[in-house]
């Protein structure tokens, strides 16, 4: 009986198809959805590891770059273009210069007719009998740059790479400094243990380690990436990113850079097992998520069913009650229906013969009225709604206009003196924005404002408030934030934007924002403690953009606060005037 009570309903059979379609769709859905995401995380581990491997070779390129210049200075000195051995074999062997070499480290002086005048064999690290005692790649060392050796190894030591530089004597002729940079420094920089998942291993041109997570390997300059399993740096470009399998029998992530000036191939590598056990965490997580939804989905609507069934079965007895003489319900077609619907139409339909003419004809009349009016009366209200929101939103950022937020100013200012916290504004300035609008268009600047609104307010808090101030200007306010909190912030918004992303056809735009901080001061007043967030904000345009410059309280003159108290006053009046 019950089966056939459920058979013959309607509500019963679109719920049956409804849980149907949902199946099917959230079986599609859920297949897509894991396949993108897997696809989706594993391009993320191949992006994350170029980027090691390119802020790698960065790094190294940097600290290589410094003792470089270093040198260069060095031998700009009088103490060393003199050629004096007594002198120059005092400064080098001085304070000043033994900090700037370490251990397996040395330095030499070398005279015109390329003869030792002396060296910094006080250091304790030119004790090493593994220190080459003399260089004869004279002819090499020029005054158009610094001579660089290719790597060399010394009995087990550190590899190292000589740096030349020619240094001139005022009264004779020229010479040479000579000086050996050892990989020990990057090692310094960049620390790693054999058993890291993620590590990087560097190599020459010729493919010999430089540096691995085993010092040991890369001491003796036998081994080369290629016994590892790598492919040789010559036959590698930048772009290189794959799946690799080692000598260890074990697969690896693999990305490369290389810097050719100082012979630098790095390779970063990741194992491949992590990189798919995090994938199959976070896609496992996803699946159960998506099963968990069909089942509560399922469950709601096995629930909705078992809800309504019983409440339209009372519903059609009260309907019945009506048919006896109690005039108050719609009329409803009879279509023949077995289900509760059709049952409603039957008993609907006995009902209207019992309906006279003049008051059907009444009553849908004054209902047509009412309906009319309460429809008119929605759309007003709906209007008013959105002439008032219009009204305080900039059209083309979505953000709150100037005038909404000097409203929340002025109550943020009351609530401020009252309760005796401090708020702050935050001046930024989209930099060179004209340019952006001069040299892609207005509809490339519309996206970068957008781009730069909206990473704007993800930053802020949910009781902070920021509006378009007006072109490419914008106004944050922070509430119960001092200054130095305000000034965290503001750092936080350059460097976001900064390393922001903003794609506009073919093109990548990069964008950078300047950005004024100052606190509220009640004795200057709402206008000028904006305006000092905005001076702040002009030094930093001044001064080269791309910074964030805090309005210091202190530089607020007497002067200042005469001038805003007389506007005060003016204010007051006029709101005088006004009531």
């Amino acid at each position: 009986m019950l089966f056939r009570s459920f058979k013959n309903s309607i509500l019963f059979k679109c719920l049956v198809l409804l849980v149907l379609t949902i199946t099917v769709l959230m079986g599609g859905v859920t297949a897509w959805f894991i396949h993108s995401q897997r696809t989706s995380l594993m391009g993320t581990w191949f992006q994350t590891n170029r980027d090691i491997a390119k802020n790698a070779s960065y790094t190294m390129k940097q600290e290589m770059d410094l003792f470089d210049r270093q040198l260069y200075l060095l031998g700009k000195t009088s103490s060393i273009s003199s050629l004096d051995p007594i002198e120059a074999s005092g400064f080098l062997k001085s304070y000043d210069v033994s900090p700037l070499f370490m251990n397996g480290e040395y330095i030499r002086l070398y005279g015109r007719n390329n003869e030792l005048i002396c060296d910094n064999s006080m250091i304790k690290a030119a004790a090493h009998n593994s220190v080459p005692q003399s260089f004869d790649d004279f002819n090499r060392v020029t005054q158009v740059r610094t001579y660089l050796s290719p790597w060399f190894w010394e009995d087990g030591e550190t590899p190292k790479k000589i740096f030349a530089v020619q240094v001139g004597s005022r009264a004779t002729a020229n010479g040479a400094l000579v000086a050996s940079f050892s990989m020990r420094r990057i090692w310094s920089k960049i620390v790693q243990k054999a058993e890291d998942p993620q590590f990087l291993i560097v190599a020459d041109n010729e493919g010999k380690l430089l540096m691995h997570p085993n010092p040991v390997l890369a001491s003796e300059g036998k081994l080369t990436v290629m016994d590892l399993g790598l492919p040789a740096p010559k036959s590698l470009n930048e772009n290189f990113s794959d799946f690799v399998k080692l000598s260890d029998g074990k697969e690896y992530l693999t990305a490369f850079a290389k810097n050719s000036t100082y012979q630098l191939n790095v390779y970063s590598l990741q194992l491949r097992d992590d990189a798919e056990k995090a994938i199959f965490t976070t896609v496992s997580t996803i699946f159960i998520l998506l099963v968990i939804v069909l089942l509560v989905t399922i469950f709601m609507v096995s629930f909705l069913f078992l809800r309504f069934t019983t409440p339209l079965r009372k519903i059609i007895s009260y309907i019945n009650y009506i048919s006896e003489g109690n005039f108050d319900a719609e009329p409803f077609p009879d279509d023949k229906r077995k289900d509760e619907i059709g049952i409603l139409a039957s008993s609907f339909n006995r009902m209207l013969r019992l309906i006279q003419k003049q008051m059907k004809q009444l009553n849908d009349h004054k209902k047509h009225l009412e309906e009319q009016v309460l429809k008119r009366t929605k759309e007003l209200e709906a209007a008013k709604n959105q002439l008032d929101i219009i009204s305080r939103t900039d059209e083309l950022t979505g953000l709150p206009n100037r005038r909404d937020l000097r409203e929340k100013i002025q109550q943020e200012a009351h609530r401020a003196v009252r309760m005796r916290r401090d708020f702050c504004f935050i001046f930024i300035d989209i930099d060179k924005f004209k340019r952006i609008n001069d040299t892609y268009g207005h509809n490339c600047g519309d996206v970068v404002l957008k781009s730069v609104a909206n990473t704007i307010r993800n930053l802020l808090r949910k009781y902070d408030f920021v509006a378009r101030w007006g072109g490419e200007e914008f106004l944050v306010m922070l509430p119960e934030t001092a200054l130095e909190g305000a000034t965290i912030v503001a750092e936080r918004f350059r460097k976001t934007v900064e390393a922001l992303e903003i794609n506009y056809s073919d093109l990548r735009i990069p964008v950078t924002i300047t950005v004024g901080v100052a606190l509220y001061d009640p004795r200057l007043g709402v206008d000028r403690s904006i305006q000092l967030a905005d001076q702040a904000l002009y030094k930093g345009k001044e001064n080269g953009r791309n910074q964030v410059v805090v309005w210091n309280p202190k530089d607020t003159t007497e002067e200042d606060y005469k001038a805003a108290e007389l506007d005060l006053q003016r204010e007051a009046l006029n709101e005088e005037k006004l009531h």
